[in-house]
């Protein structure tokens, strides 16, 4: 209390000496007035170990959670019920549509009949392998239509942006097969729409999930899968499945990230700002991360005893030649919903040829 003592000895007051000191808080940045805490769900079906799920932990919150308090007025209180607390497989978009939760990881090839536009990239085979050009363009496509992005209204939610994890789907098999030919009776498993990309070539497609895929090969179930190099490392399928054909099947984005509608509207417009600029940034932060991890998981593939075969440009064209013209099935539908499926493709391919991405099948120059 010696301070006080000096203030008054100047014949400064104690109730002047109080109104200083708030003064002193308030252009301070101190807390003058306590921040709203705003109290947030989010969800995806998928444990912290998936890495989109990972990155948006240990970027997309704190990211948020930084940006709020430069600030200071508001706080969210996170709820993360990740890895099926709250939806199981395929049921986020219904959660979020139902209030179950706020803001959500959907995984849209779940959801092919609601939302088919996000499924462009898995039609489009063989085009790119750079998953930060395709995330890019399936958001510029939703900016540049905008019944794509009004679409969700259907389902109560407000899109924030599009997201992927598989920079590019390879075929890993038990023996090296080259030709289309070896291929034939061959019995390859996989998920939901790659099991299309098995198509022309005689081999028969095994519906199965990721966790399931290293026990097919092994008890002879199947001969192969079809995985990219991050999931083959993590799964050990080089133990089964040492060989890696290097098909270059092209980069996916099965990711939207979406909120609640009516929780959007009771936001505070400084959060919601935050809350959308931030989701673009996790879409390439994701990304680059996904890049990192196709780079090491290929190292580690072969430092672990798997091969990587190489596959020439003509032997590619051929897998891309068996294959039925998805994109323009994919397409067809879309205009049947009266979206503009055929414009919305060829501008998908127009960016791929503007940014000299080595394309096998110009899907659009078939419709």
């Amino acid at each position: 209390m010696g301070f006080l003592k000096s203030f008054k000895r100047l014949g400064v007051s104690s109730r002047t000496l109080v109104a200083v000191i708030c003064l002193g808080f308030l252009f301070s940045g101190g807390p003058v007035r306590p921040q709203e805490i705003i109290p947030l769900t989010v969800i995806d079906a998928y444990a912290p170990a998936a890495l989109w799920v990972r990155v948006f932990l240990d970027y997309y919150i704190p990211e948020v959670d930084r940006r709020l308090a430069e600030t200071g007025n508001f706080e969210i209180d996170w709820n993360k019920a990740f890895g099926g607390t709250i939806a199981k497989t395929g049921g986020v978009l219904e959660a979020l549509q139902y209030g179950l939760a706020d803001i959500g990881i959907i995984t849209t090839p779940f959801h092919p009949d609601k939302v088919p536009f996000y499924n462009i990239s898995y039609v489009t085979p063989l085009v790119t392998a750079d998953i930060g050009l395709v995330a890019r363009t399936v958001d510029e496509l939703v900016n540049r239509y905008p019944e794509l992005r009004s679409g969700w209204s259907d389902y109560r939610q407000i899109y924030l942006t599009t997201a992927g994890a598989i920079n590019t789907y390879q075929v890993f098999m038990s023996e090296p097969h080259l030709s289309l030919n070896d291929y034939r009776g061959r019995k390859i498993s996989g998920v939901g729409l790659n099991l299309r990309y098995l198509e022309g070539l005689g081999a028969a497609a095994v519906s199965s999930n990721l966790g399931d895929f290293y026990n097919n090969i092994a008890t002879g179930l199947t001969d192969g899968t079809i995985a990219w190099a991050e999931s083959a490392v993590s799964y050990k399928l080089y133990e089964v499945a040492p060989y890696m054909m290097d098909i270059r099947l092209g980069a996916v984005t099965s990711k939207v990230i979406s909120a609640n509608a009516r929780t959007w509207a009771r936001l505070p417009e400084e959060v919601r700002g935050i809350l959308a600029g931030v989701a673009i940034e996790y879409r390439d932060e994701l990304a680059a991360e996904t890049d990192r991890r196709a780079e090491h998981s290929r190292e580690e593939f072969e430092a672990q005893g798997g091969e990587i075969v190489p596959l020439t440009l003509e032997q590619r064209q051929a897998w891309a030649q068996s294959l039925p013209n998805m994109a323009r099935e994919w397409a067809e539908d879309l205009e049947r919903r009266g979206l503009p499926g055929r414009r919305i493709l060829t501008d998908y391919m127009n960016i791929m040829r503007e940014n000299n991405q080595p394309i096998v099948r110009h899907w659009d120059r078939e419709l």
